[in-house]
Order: C-alpha cells, then structure tokens, then sequence
C-alpha cells in the first residue's frame, strides 16, 4: 500500500471521528440546556400544585367556617387555578388535617385507588384538605437535535385548613365570658352570642353586623387583660406594631400576662394606627381567672379574628368611649371599664399553621401547606 493511500485513510477516520465527537458535544449541550428548561417548568410545575391544593382547602376553610360548600365547589376553584397556573391536567384527593387521604366514608386510607376524588361528587366526613397532582407538558427547547420533541414534569401538594394555631397574635386576651369591670357577677355577653359580621359592602369599608366593645379589665386576682408574648415585659406597644410570630402544637396552652399595669396605656396609640386591619386576638376559656395578679398565666384555648376600629384607655373612671350607643356599637360586658377595644369579630381565612380542633364561636381559620 502506498504512502498516499495511507494518508487519505487516516484523514478520512479523523475526519469520521470528528463528526461523531461534534454529535456527542451538541447532544451533550442539548442535555444540558434542556436540563435547565426542564427544571424551570419543574418549579412552575409545584408551583401550580401549591396553588391548586391552596384553592381546594380554601374552599374546605369556607365550609369549616359555615359557608355551604359543596365537591364541585372545590373543582370550580381548583380548575380555576389549574388553568391559570397552565396545568396540562390535575387530579385531587380529600384528606384530613393531618394530610392522610380519606375514603368516601371519611376513614382514613394509605390506598390511593380507596381514596376520595375531588370531583366525585362528595366532600367525606372529616375532610379538611386536599392533596393535588399536577402535570404539565411542554415543548423540548434543545432537546429536539437529539430526538426529544416534549417533556412532562409532574408535582404533587397537600394543603389543608383548620383552626389557626400560629402567627402574628394581638397582645391581648378576650374571654369566652367576659366578667363585668366592676367585678359584680355579670359574664356579659358569652361567645355563642358573638354575632359574626359579613364584609364590608366595598373594600375599605367596615363589615356589616355587630359591633362590640370588648372591656380590658382587671380579673378578681389584679392581672390586666394584657398577654406577654415575647417573654418581654412591658413593651407592649411593640408587640402591637411587632407581634412576634408564634405557632403553638395546638390548644389549649398557657400564656403568661403582662406584669405592667400601663400596658394598656402604652398601647393605644399602636392599636389604633391598625384601624381598619383585621387582628388575631388569643381567647381564654371560663371567665380568664388567674391564679395570680403578677406572674398569672391565661388558659388560651383559640384565637378569634376581630376587625379592628379603636382602643380607648384612661386612668381612672367610668370611660364614655367605652360605653357604647346600645344599637350598632354594643358592649359585651363592662360598666366602669376604663379601658376597651372596639371592632367587630369577622370570619376570616389567613394563611398560617393549623391544628385539629374544632371551629367555634369567632375561631379563626388557618390554610397551611403541608406538602
């Protein structure tokens, strides 16, 4: 064989060679590019599943408050989301407050073919979640060189609602029965007697129904109706305007008072810079008598959402701006109080952690995503 013919055949291989590792380098930055892509619309993709199982137990929170809710209310507002999150299609189970799927008969299950579908037709006992499946198909951008036209990414999410056992608490406390200021036996207007007020007929404008004045009184046992949140005393104006973020296992629990007798004082100014805002104030069960006047602690058992109008405080005496007009401004208790909150207690649904208690009286609502 000849020099020449050698030549050629070795420029040739090399030449082959070349080609093959131009493919395998653009099939590898196809990959990579594509890995990118992929994650992206893997992340919308969970996303869009958070969003989906949110709008479910939005809807359970509804129920939970009272509202008549019923299976294909949770559809209409999961296929809304779905739709607006570009979900290629979804799919949904009922749960409990712990995220365990349910049977149509409201038993818990691990059978994902026993569990209740959203969509069949039945909200099952118990139910106060919604676990969602999401996937979304979409067009490969790089993938296409080395064969691949599309790519699915799926997600899954549980997000469920219940009685809310954690946030940004008010540093005061409201009794289920709340004892007259003058201490004479009256326990004033109790908890079941808390008419819940419908929103306000335009954004910005108070809700519509009663509203109440709550009396900041001493218990029989000298302790203000004042918490210590932050284990801080007497800085109570800044755990109005800073309330620490809490989240209790659950209730019933124990919080100790505030030691300072001007709390309430201290406070005015900070509670009514949040006029118009709705607030979660902890409620304490029986008539929130303490054991104690200094280093007392309340038996909290949940807490009510009140929209805020005023706090009013004066040292001594009979308070008029705590007395009411006895038609839409009402106290719940409190001839001689000194010192009030005014508002009205709303149904509200926030978001926040939640726990398997029931929903009673002004109980507000939490929705947490638990997946």
């Amino acid at each position: 064989m000849s020099r020449s013919t050698t030549h050629h055949r070795a420029k040739g291989q090399v030449i082959v060679i070349a080609a093959l590792a131009m493919v395998t380098m653009v099939g590898g930055v196809a990959l990579i590019l594509e890995g990118g892509n992929a994650y992206a619309h893997q992340r919308e993709t969970q996303n869009a599943a958070d969003a989906v199982a949110n709008a479910g137990a939005a809807v359970l929170a509804e129920r939970l408050g009272g509202a008549t809710r019923s299976d294909s209310n949770v559809v209409a507002a999961m296929n809304r989301v779905s739709s607006g999150n570009f979900l290629t299609a979804y799919s949904g189970l009922y749960t409990d407050v712990s995220g365990h799927w349910l049977t149509n008969g409201g038993a818990t299950t691990t059978s994902q073919a026993a569990a209740a579908p959203v969509g069949g037709g039945t909200i099952p006992p118990g139910a106060q979640g919604v676990h969602a499946f999401g996937d979304q198909v979409f067009t490969a951008s790089f993938g296409r060189v080395i064969g691949f036209d599309q790519f699915t990414a799926s997600a899954d999410a549980i997000a469920v609602s219940g009685a809310l056992t954690g946030g940004g608490f008010f540093p005061t406390v409201f009794p289920v029965n709340i004892v007259d200021c003058e201490v004479n036996g009256d326990l004033g207007v109790g908890e079941t007697n808390w008419s819940i007020s419908n929103p306000g007929a335009a954004p910005g404008d108070p809700p519509i129904g009663q509203e109440y004045i709550v009396p900041l009184c001493k218990t029989p046992e000298g302790s203000f109706m004042i918490l210590d949140l932050d284990g801080t005393p007497n800085n109570c104006a800044d755990e109005v305007s800073n309330p620490p973020a809490l989240q209790f296992p659950d209730f019933p629990v124990q919080i100790n008072s505030d030691n300072g007798n001007n709390c309430a004082n201290q406070m005015v100014d900070a509670v009514n810079a949040k006029s118009g805002q709705v607030v979660f104030i902890p409620i304490c069960d029986g008539e929130c008598t303490t054991s104690g006047g200094s280093n007392a602690t309340y038996h909290i058992i949940r807490v009510a959402a009140f929209y805020l109008d005023y706090m009013s405080d004066q040292n001594n005496g009979h308070n008029p701006a705590c007395n009411g007009n006895g038609t839409t401004l009402v106290p719940i208790a409190g001839n001689g109080s000194s010192s009030c909150i005014a508002g009205w207690f709303v149904r509200y649904i926030s978001s926040g952690p939640v726990g398997a208690g029931p929903i009673q009286g002004a109980g507000a609502i939490g929705i947490q995503l638990v997946k």
